[in-house]
């Protein structure tokens, strides 16, 4: 009997699924109703769709009776908020005159986003959600300067989305609704396609001509795969099933397996041409469009994934590894030239149709319709039927993923709209400020921290733009340029999952790894350390950035990072040319220490003092290698 229940909301699921993709894949062409009745509709189909997929987690009868009511809930509130709009937002609300079923369906709205939240990633985000909405409440009661004005209940609820113009229905949840669901589904149908296959055959091209073989393999293609989702624990699900498995074979240690998948995966979220969803958001709010965020990441994204290849490279070499035909699968040729069409074509199409200034919703939706045409052109050829079987599990898999970002979005809205009116958007730049003592420098370090304590264990888009709030303008006031500032919180803010002790990224790898997470965690933060440099870098220089300073300057700078990341992987894996000294390593600390100060502050001497002392230490170690082959 319980089966056949299950079974039966399985099914619900599944028409909830399918019908929210299509009405989104839609609504990209024909604007079938208002902006903020399409965002409500969103919250509504993301709600029942959480509680849905929460139900068939269920074990319990009363468990199961609980999501049944909540959604039950969920349709009464969001569709009570249609029936009311226009009373709501032109009348009740702009004049404080709520009825006692508005408070009602007022306080449904945000508990059942922050239910849904909890459900979908963990009790952190609701719980700063539920600290802040407390302090709302009951900070007017505080001491000294955190002391918040008095703000009455009907006043918050109208704030947090009962007139319909912020909050919950704020511009969060309208990027939710507009971009982040259908890319987050995109993603999920090129996992299922053809593409999915090109992405193994791109790293085995690279992994199977070098030393660290299936790790190479991870870091090409989680590059790809998260280039792409920019989701990454289903990067690390997805890719670290096959990489992990095959690094630890060929004689990696397990929690240097894990590592490398887990920091390859965390790349994919700064990884052009889609990144991931928060990118998208961080272009609304800087004012930009998205190509100038794509140019801006491409040159750090490269420099990330060089250092996480170059670690996995080096530590092959130190551990003695050495690649057979055996260890690795072969790659070929007529798979790839297969298989490249199905995904090159759609990041084309992508790319194309942004650089000529269509939007997100225009440009991904025949993005979309060019991936499923290709692969069913692809299943007819190969006569492979079997794999329109993966579709359909992909819509609802990519549709279930956006509804469990959009409720977290959705909430979102009540925090901004928190800081706001109660002066913390005044009260903790001021902070920031008195505590940096007016140093840049040291008010970067304190919003890194703060972005890096708010990253743990919440989505990423979450941590954004908590700290986004509050930081960007301090930094903006005391002389960072705005966009500058923007991709510094944006890039911890992706790093953030690399960080203990709840480090996200690093649970699903020391899963597959077997081995133990927070050792796991420690070394995914060593090999993922460049991602921690590089804000600072892009600050101190913003031609890092393609397209943020002058051509030559932007190439120059490369050239000292790349050279900078290679000192560096040198340094944390103890190998070069040969296996090195103590006293080599802290040289190219130090070389790395010059190089990226030359990087930030523009001063040629450190510079050529960096390359004069790495220049000395590679004599050093081929005069070692050369005596050892004696």
């Amino acid at each position: 009997m319980e089966t056949a229940k299950t079974n039966v909301v399985r099914m619900l699921m599944v028409g909830v699924a399918l019908l929210m993709a299509l009405y989104h894949l839609v609504y990209t062409q024909w604007m079938l109703i208002g902006p903020i009745q399409h965002q409500n509709l969103h919250y509504m189909m993301a709600l029942v769709l959480v509680f849905l997929w929460a139900f068939t987690k269920q074990k319990t009868t009363f468990g199961r009776a609980v999501v049944v009511v909540l959604i039950g809930l969920s349709i009464y509130a969001t569709a009570y908020m249609f029936l009311n709009y226009s009373g709501l937002q032109e009348e009740r609300g702009p004049m404080l005159d709520l009825t006692g079923q508005d408070m009602f369906v007022g306080v449904l709205l945000v508990g059942l986003g922050i239910e849904a939240s909890r459900r979908s990633f963990g009790w952190v985000f609701p719980i700063v959600a539920m600290c802040f909405i407390a302090y709302a409440v009951f900070g007017h009661n505080l001491p000294g300067p955190l002391q918040s004005p008095n703000i009455g209940i009907d006043e918050l609820l109208v704030s947090y989305g009962l007139d319909l113009s912020g909050g919950i229905y704020g511009q969060v949840l309208g990027i939710s609704a507009n971009y982040i669901f259908l890319f987050v589904l995109f993603g999920s149908l090129l996992g299922a396609t053809g593409a999915s296959r090109f992405f193994n055959q791109v790293g085995m091209l690279t992994g199977s001509r070098l030393d660290g073989g299936p790790a190479i393999t991870a870091v090409v293609s989680s590059a790809l795969m998260g280039s792409v989702t920019g989701s990454v624990m289903a990067n690390v699900a997805a890719t670290g099933a096959f990489t992990i498995p095959l690094m630890k074979k060929v004689g990696y240690k397990p929690y240097q397996a894990g590592a490398i998948e887990a920091a390859a995966s965390s790349g994919g979220q700064i990884m052009p041409p889609v990144m991931g969803a928060t990118a998208f958001v961080m272009a609304e709010l800087a004012e930009v469009p998205y190509v100038t965020v794509m140019a801006a990441a491409l040159i750090p994204s490269i420099l990330y994934f060089l250092s996480v290849g170059l670690y996995a490279q080096l530590q092959a070499k130190r551990l003695g590894i050495r690649m057979t035909p055996e260890d690795i699968e072969n790659f070929s040729l007529r798979a790839f030239l297969h298989d490249a069409p199905i995904f090159v074509l759609p990041l084309l199409a992508i790319i194309a149709l942004l650089v000529m200034g269509y939007s997100p919703m225009f440009t991904i939706f025949w993005a979309m319709m060019l991936l499923l045409v290709l692969n069913l052109i692809d299943i007819v050829t190969t006569k492979k039927y079997d794999q329109l079987k993966k579709v359909l599990p992909a819509f609802i898999d990519g549709a279930v993923t956006g509804a469990k970002i959009g409720v977290t979005c959705a909430v979102l809205g009540p925090i901004m709209t928190t800081v706001t009116k109660t002066l913390l958007g005044i009260k903790i730049p001021q902070l920031i400020v008195m505590w940096s003592g007016g140093s840049i420098p040291l008010a970067l370090f304190i919003t890194m921290c703060v972005c890096l304590v708010l990253g743990m264990g919440v989505p990423t888009l979450a941590a954004y733009l908590l700290v986004s709030m509050v930081g960007i303008p301090v930094l903006v006031n005391m002389g960072v340029p705005p966009f500058a500032a923007h991709m510094f919180v944006f890039v911890f803010a992706c790093f953030s999952c690399l960080t203990p002790p709840i480090a996200i990224a690093a649970l699903p790898a020391a899963g597959i790894a077997e081995s133990s997470y927070m050792r796991t965690a420690l070394e995914a933060s060593m090999v993922g350390a460049v991602g921690f440099a590089i804000p600072y870098l892009v600050v101190g220089r913003p031609a890092l950035m393609l397209g943020q300073g002058p051509l030559a300057e932007t190439l120059a700078v490369t050239v000292v990072g790349a050279f900078t990341v290679f000192a560096f992987c040198m340094m944390i894996t103890g190998y070069g040319l040969r296996a090195l000294q103590v006293a080599e390593r802290v040289g190219l600390g130090l070389v790395v220490v010059l190089c990226g100060f030359w990087i930030g502050m523009g001063n040629l001497k450190l510079l050529l003092s960096g390359i004069c002392l790495f220049a000395g230490l590679i004599i050093l170690q081929l005069r070692g290698r050369a005596r050892l082959s004696v």
